[in-house]
Parts: C-alpha cells; sequence; structure tokens
C-alpha cells in the first residue's frame, strides 16, 4: 500500500485505512499484545472514540477484554497535561494501562519527553524518575518507581524533533489511520440518526476534500437549531472552493427565476466567466442542479 505523502509522518508506518483494521490493532493493544502503540491520524475520525471502545470506557460492539472492563483501570490523559502531573499520574496507575491522547503539545515539551522516553521502553519492566524537591522524603510521590503499563500515543501531527523523540518512534507499531471519506461516512451511518443531514453530505462526499465526523454534528446542530440556510453554512465548512459552495447557494435561491440571473450573480460575485460557472455545475449533486 502506498503511504500518503505527508511531511509529519514517520517512515516506518503502518496505514489503516478502515475501522474494522483499526479496532482490531486497538483491541490487540487492549489485550496486551503490542505494549507500545502511536495512533496518528487527521482529526474527526473517531481515533479517541474507538481507543475508549476497545479499553471499555465506552460502549460499543466489540467488549472490551475483561481485565480493561472497568474504565478506572485505564489512565486516560486528554488534552495539556503539566510534567509532573503526568508523573504523578502514572505513578498511581502504574502497572496499568497509559492512554496519552492528544499528544501533539506533550512531545513537544523536553520535560514530558524526559518521562516519555522510559515509560515507551521496549522493556516489560520500566523505571520512571523525577528526582526534584517534589519528590524528597516523606513526598507521597516517589523520586522513582517502576510500572510494566502499555501504552498509547494518540496524536493528530507528529514532527522529529530530537533524538528522544525518534527513539519514541522506532520503539512504537505506529499506525496512521487514514479513512476515505466514503470509510467516514459509512461508519458514521451506524449512530447518526438526521437522516436529511447524512443525505446531504453523501451528495457532496466526492467534492469534500477531508471530511469529519465534526461536520455532521454540525450539520445536525444547524438544522435542529432551526437555521434554513443550514445546507450553505455546512457546505462552507467542508468545501474550501468557495466558488462551488456559491454556485450550489445559487441552484437553492428560489429568487433567481432562470439560469441566466444564476450566471449573473455568479460571474458577479467572483468576477470568474461564464464557462467558469458551467464547468463548475458540473460538479454538484445531481439533486442540486437546476436546468
Amino acid at each position: 500500500m502506498i503511504r500518503p505523502s505527508q511531511r509529519k509522518l514517520p517512515d516506518d508506518l503502518i496505514v489503516v485505512t478502515t475501522y474494522a483494521q483499526l479496532s482490531l490493532y486497538l483491541r490487540k493493544f487492549a489485550e496486551g499484545h503490542l505494549g507500545l502503540l502511536l495512533l496518528l491520524g487527521r482529526p474527526g475520525t473517531g481515533k479517541t472514540h474507538h481507543t475508549k471502545i476497545a479499553l471499555g470506557a465506552l460502549p460499543g460492539p466489540v467488549q472490551a477484554p475483561a481485565a480493561l472492563s472497568c474504565a478506572d483501570e485505564v489512565l486516560y490523559v486528554e488534552g495539556h497535561v503539566q510534567p509532573f502531573g503526568l508523573y504523578q499520574k502514572l505513578w498511581q496507575f502504574r502497572d496499568r494501562t497509559v492512554v496519552l491522547d492528544d499528544l501533539d503539545r506533550l512531545y513537544a515539551d523536553p520535560n514530558c519527553v524526559r518521562i516519555l522516553k522510559p515509560l515507551c521502553s521496549t522493556q516489560h519492566a520500566k523505571t520512571i524518575s523525577w528526582i526534584t524537591h517534589m519528590t524528597r522524603a516523606g513526598s507521597e510521590v516517589p523520586d522513582r518507581f517502576t510500572t510494566t503499563s502499555n501504552v498509547a500515543l494518540i496524536a493528530n501531527e507528529w514532527r522529529t524533533l530530537n533524538a528522544n523523540v525518534r527513539a519514541l518512534e522506532d520503539r512504537a507499531i505506529i499506525l496512521h489511520f487514514a479513512p476515505s471519506n466514503e470509510e467516514v461516512h459509512r461508519q458514521v451511518g451506524q449512530w447518526f440518526d438526521d437522516l436529511i443531514v447524512y443525505g446531504f453530505i453523501a451528495d457532496w462526499l466526492e467534492q469534500v476534500p477531508v471530511l469529519s465526523m465534526r461536520h455532521y454534528d454540525k450539520g445536525r446542530r444547524l438544522r435542529a437549531a432551526g437555521f434554513l440556510d443550514w445546507r450553505e453554512s455546512l457546505l462552507e465548512m467542508m468545501v474550501p472552493d468557495r466558488r462551488l459552495s456559491l454556485l450550489a447557494r445559487l441552484q437553492w435561491d428560489g429568487a433567481l427565476e432562470n439560469e441566466r440571473d444564476r450566471v449573473s450573480q455568479f460571474c458577479e460575485q467572483t468576477g470568474c466567466s461564464r464557462p467558469t460557472y458551467f464547468r463548475l455545475k458540473k460538479l454538484l449533486p445531481a439533486r442540486d442542479t437546476v436546468a
């Protein structure tokens, strides 16, 4: 399989394109087989959601391993965390599964990388240390401890900043989750309950460069709030070519009685020509095209 041509990805990765494949890898991690997993991929594809399902923190079609059926058995760190706060949590959850989500900021902090490097060792028992006045004698948190935690790292992007970060790459099973728009749409169809928004997005899949699950939720909220122009707003979020979204709005505008009026408005608002109008019109879904 050809790897995606993105700059911020390690070389030795496994490209995963379906939710079935992703669930299999996450299930094997939850069962303790993979040790260290680095999951990369664009936002809005459900990486976090499916990881939590695999670890038993959310209900899903596949049962989590019995040992992980309680969310309290997993340290799940999302978003920003201070290095010493991370050290404390790792001590409290030693020997239990650790998931560090939204890692993009963590690995850029040298103090966090200093903790992550031993945590992500391939050895079964790993020693982590933090020797400062905060771990002096009498402190509840020791200045070093040993843990056997399996670790999953989740990030939208990844940059090899230095040798320490490269060491994390070398030790991990690296997945790049890159589902197609159609795969995302099929997955969303399993739970999304607004068929009007779902059908609208289905019509525009070919013109959306990068589909996000968040588009469905935003469309549903706009429609539920009573916005009559929810389609126009959603289209502007999904399709970066403003000429195309304008062209669609002109098709939906009941005040424009004929094609000549629509062409005139398009040329006036974009500065583009009549041939451009008809070229772009061929890209519109059939149901949004007015003769």
